[in-house]
C-alpha cells in the first residue's frame, strides 16, 4: 500500500551526525542538521512525531509496555491526550492542525480493526463511520477541522471518507468524478478543502493508478509521469502534490506536482512523502537497500538541498518552518525517540 503510513518509514540518520546542505545555485556547502530530541510524558519510555500543523507544532504517539497515548509537542513542551478507552490497541497519529485538534487510529488487536479517532477537550474521541464501514483510517486535518481518510466493510473495497467540520457528528463518503470500480483512499487535505485521493483498480489494493484532487462534488485527474505503471499520492500543501512513480521494472521515482498540474521529478528521489506550503519535501533518495541503507532527501521543488544517512532514522514530516519531524532509534538503550531536525 502506498500510504504516507508505510512510506514515511524512512532510515538515514542517527542522532548527532551531521549532513551536507546544497544551497540552489551555489556548490555544495557543508552544514550541520541539527537534532532535538522532544520530550516524553511521565511514565512513557518512547515516541514518534507523525504528523506537524501549520505553525510550528508537531503531533504523534508516545508508549510503554502496556499502552499507546496520542500527544502533541508546541512551544516545548508536550500534551497527552491519553488513547481510545477500552481498547487494546497500537495507535498512529496521522494529523493535526494549528488549533491542536489531532486525528489518527487505533489498531484493535482484539477484534483486528481499526477505530478512527479525534482530539476533543484535552482527550480522544471515537469518529463516526459512514454506513457499512466498519474500519477506518483517518490521513489528515486542515485548519478549518475537516478531517479525510479512508475504510472499509466486510469484504468490500476501500472509501474515500470526508468528517466535513461543518457538520460535526457526520462521516459522508467522497463521491462525484472518482472512478466507481476499485478502491479510492484519501491520504491528505488542503487548507481550501480540496482532498487527494488515491485510485486503486479492481482487484488490486496495493498498487494506485491514479492520483485526484477532489473538492465538492469534482474532481480532476493529475498527469501521469510518462512510463510509469503505479502512481500515489501523499501529501498536499498550497496545490502541491508530494508522491511517487513507479516503472514497468519496478524502479521507484518521486513527483512532486504543482499548483498547475504539471510535475517534476526531483533529482535522486525515489519517493515523496511529505511537503510544505514552501515546496520543500522529504522522502527516500535512489539507491538504497537493506545492505545500503536508505538515505533521506529535503529537495526545494527539483533541487535536492539536504541528505541525511546513518541508520534508524524516521523522518515523517517537513514542516512549514522547514524543521523535520521523526523519531530515532537508540539502539544503546532499544528505544525510539521524537525527534526534530533543522538544517542551516
Amino acid at each position: 500500500m502506498w500510504s504516507r503510513h508505510v512510506t514515511t518509514v524512512l532510515t538515514a540518520l542517527a542522532v548527532g551526525t551531521a549532513c551536507a546542505l546544497m544551497a540552489p545555485g551555489t556548490a555544495e556547502a557543508a552544514a550541520t542538521c541539527t537534532p532535538t530530541k522532544l520530550p516524553l510524558p511521565a511514565g512513557m519510555t518512547e515516541g514518534v512525531i507523525g504528523a506537524a500543523d501549520s505553525g510550528s507544532g508537531f503531533a504523534g504517539w508516545v508508549y510503554n509496555a502496556s499502552t499507546y497515548h496520542a500527544v502533541r509537542w508546541s512551544g516545548g513542551k508536550v500534551i497527552d491526550y491519553g488513547d481510545l478507552p477500552g481498547l487494546t490497541a497500537t495507535m498512529t497519529v496521522a494529523g493535526v492542525n494549528r488549533s491542536g485538534t489531532l486525528v489518527g487510529y487505533t489498531d484493535d488487536r482484539d477484534n483486528n480493526k481499526a477505530h478512527a479517532f479525534r482530539s476533543r477537550d484535552g482527550k480522544l474521541e471515537a469518529l463516526p463511520l459512514p454506513s457499512g464501514i466498519e474500519s477506518a483510517f483517518p490521513t489528515a486535518i486542515n485548519d478549518a477541522g475537516d478531517i479525510v481518510g479512508w475504510g472499509y466493510g466486510a469484504a468490500g473495497p476501500g472509501i474515500a471518507v470526508l468528517w466535513p467540520a461543518s457538520v460535526p457528528g457526520t462521516a459522508v463518503k467522497v463521491a462525484g468524478g472518482l472512478p466507481t470500480a476499485g478502491s479510492n483512499r484519501a491520504v491528505g487535505i488542503d487548507q481550501d478543502g480540496t482532498v487527494l485521493v488515491n485510485s486503486y483498480p479492481v482487484g488490486n489494493g496495493t498498487d494506485s493508478n491514479a492520483v485526484y484532487l477532489w473538492r465538492a462534488g469534482s474532481a480532476r485527474k493529475l498527469a501521469v509521469p510518462p512510463g510509469s505503471t503505479r502512481v500515489a499520492g501523499d501529501a498536499i500543501s498550497q496545490g502541491r502534490v508530494a508522491g511517487s512513480a513507479a516503472q514497468a521494472d519496478g524502479r521507484g521515482a518521486g513527483v512532486l506536482w504543482d499548483k498547475d498540474g504539471s510535475f517534476v521529478r526531483p533529482e535522486k528521489s525515489a519517493l515523496l512523502n511529505s511537503v510544505n506550503s514552501t515546496g520543500q519535501s522529504v522522502g527516500f533518495e535512489t539507491g538504497g537497500g537493506f545492505e545500503d541503507p536508505l538515505v533521506t532527501g529535503v529537495w526545494q521543488f527539483g533541487k535536492e538541498i539536504a541528505s541525511l544517512t546513518g541508520s534508524q532514522i524516521r523522518v515523517a514530516v517537513s514542516a512549514n518552518d522547514g524543521t523535520l519531524g521523526g523519531s530515532v532509534r537508540d539502539y544503546d538503550v532499544y528505544r525510539t525517540f521524537p525527534t526534530t531536525w533543522r538544517c542551516g
